[in-house]
């Protein structure tokens, strides 16, 4: 894929790829001003100082402009010199890049204890409740058209549907949304619904409207993957792991089940799915309340 043809997210995942791989001494200095050359211009045109990048990205940006003044910056060619004057420079930032990956993983620790807490009140509170999970992304024809500007706007639309729990939101007791950033994928979000069980069931055909919803809000660009499909569910079922669906208070094995599946939103493994650029104080990972005095059976405080 030629550079030109790179989207935003696609651009920043193969520059903090190239960071991360220096930093680790995963690639030599010729691979070095190949890549230089592939990505220094395209970021250098669609970098906005006003996102919040992660420090690869910047130490990137940093680290080039002390190679390339401004005047030169259309000119330059990645040679022997300049390449190792880079690498360089790029030492300087190993260990904030470092502290960064440990703060990451830690997030992600904090997401899963909040996100058990939240799954295990739930679960436990309904007799009956139906999760259904649905993945939103884009497709691989319009992907180079989306950029983060554009991701946040489609979630913003999507948040604003999902709190007034109309149409193939009704009767939405609870929601936990993970957002992720993958070279192949682009910019996506997983999602789980959690539906009064006693309302609400077919959650194969839920998921599918859901996932309609968002090619809608996406003006057709948008694609998803219907996480409560019966294939899925019947290989789940087979395995004992089935954890969506209709899950049932009174029986045990289900519930652990829920919380099992739900943790695949924070799952700490899923390497290179993080976001590496972000609107400011635009939050990757957030749920539902559980403490609320619209829901039955709680305190009206």
């Amino acid at each position: 894929m030629s550079c030109s043809a790179l989207s935003q997210s696609q651009l920043i995942c193969n520059v903090d790829r190239l960071v991360t791989d220096i930093l680790s001494n995963k690639i030599n200095i010729s691979n070095v001003s190949i890549q230089l050359s592939a990505l220094y211009l395209p970021l250098v045109a669609d970098y906005d100082s006003s996102l919040d990048y992660f420090p690869t990205i910047t130490a990137f940006i940093d680290s080039t402009n002390k190679v390339v003044s401004s005047n030169h910056s259309k000119k330059i060619r990645w040679g022997y010199y300049n390449t190792k004057n880079f690498i360089d420079n790029l030492s300087i930032y190993k260990d904030a890049i470092l502290k960064n990956n440990i703060r990451v993983i830690e997030q992600e620790e904090v997401n899963t204890k909040r996100l058990i807490i939240y799954m295990s009140q739930m679960l436990n509170h309904y007799s009956r409740l139906l999760i259904v999970r649905v993945d939103l992304g884009y497709s691989k024809d319009t992907i180079h058209l989306i950029s983060i500007e554009t991701f946040h706007k489609h979630l913003k639309k999507l948040r604003e549907l999902i709190g007034k729990t109309e149409s193939c939101f009704e009767e939405l007791e609870g929601n936990v949304i993970a957002l992720e950033q993958g070279h192949d994928r682009g910019y996506h979000v997983h999602l789980l619904l959690m539906f009064d069980g006693s309302k609400r069931w077919k959650d194969t055909h839920i998921g599918q409207l859901v996932g309609e919803k968002w090619q809608s809000i996406t003006g057709g660009l948008g694609s998803y993957h219907n996480g409560n499909s019966l294939q899925y569910k019947k290989e789940q079922e087979a395995r004992g792991r089935l954890g969506i669906g209709m899950i049932h208070r009174r029986n045990p094995k289900e519930i652990q089940n829920a919380i099992n599946a739900s943790l695949y939103l924070t799952k700490p493994d899923k390497k290179n799915q993080h976001l590496r650029v972000k609107l400011h104080k635009m939050r990757t990972f957030t749920h539902g309340i559980y403490e609320t005095a619209k829901r039955r059976g709680l305190p009206k405080y």
